[in-house]
């Protein structure tokens, strides 16, 4: 084979291989030097969830985080809200469709929603009450919207916070397992960073 044919071909393999090799569940357990430690239940939860497993989280709703409508103190948060502050609960909704430079978060709302934060920045209609969801590092991966409806498990946490898309979040739940809208059949919503273009030309788009 020529040199010059060989030389043009052998950058594609390696691309290629680095995907594959990204994309095994078990790359993020081994890799990074042990931060494999940090990835949970996700990839490990079975396609199937029972009924007494989704028990264990108390029902949540989008309408039901603000007191509305708002008084003269603005938005404040329901007492079922705050009672639920920093416990289990499942909220259905969907995933917006944007880039977001924190690879272990995506926003949620309850009904669909693109932003556009080259075009718009902090400047876009999204709710109040839209949900900041950390999920489990998993070195070289990171959230791919996943267009259908998703109900998200996990552990409540309300109150103002900082996070590094300049955004103040007001609610957030920490991941423990994601299932499709039936609430049983396991959505894994992250996939290797290198299989996300969008993702990679924003990256290197960064001043």
């Amino acid at each position: 084979m020529p040199l010059k044919r060989l030389t043009g071909i052998l950058p594609l393999l390696l691309l290629a291989g680095m995907a594959w090799w990204l994309s095994r569940p078990e790359a993020g357990a081994k890799g990074a030097g042990g931060r494999g430690a940090e990835v949970t239940e996700m990839n490990e939860v079975p396609k199937m969830m029972g009924a007494d497993e989704a028990g264990e989280y108390a029902a949540f709703e989008f309408g039901k985080v603000f007191k509305r409508p708002a008084g003269p103190k603005g938005l404040e948060y329901t007492e079922e809200a705050r009672g639920l502050d920093g416990k289990k609960v499942r909220l259905g909704g969907y995933m917006v469709r944007h880039w977001h430079e924190d690879a272990a978060v995506f926003l949620f709302t309850e009904h669909p929603r693109v932003l556009n934060m080259a075009e718009y920045g902090l400047a876009d209609d999204l709710p109040p009450e839209a949900v900041h969801v950390i999920l489990p590092v998993l070195p070289g991966h990171a959230p791919d919207c996943v267009r259908q409806r998703i109900e998200v498990y996990g552990r409540l946490e309300l109150g103002p916070r900082q996070e590094r898309d300049s955004r103040v979040s007001q609610v957030r739940i920490y991941a423990e397992r994601i299932t499709a809208g039936d609430g049983r059949t396991e959505v894994e919503v992250r996939r290797p960073v290198a299989l996300q273009p969008v993702r990679v030309n924003a990256v290197k788009a960064a001043p």
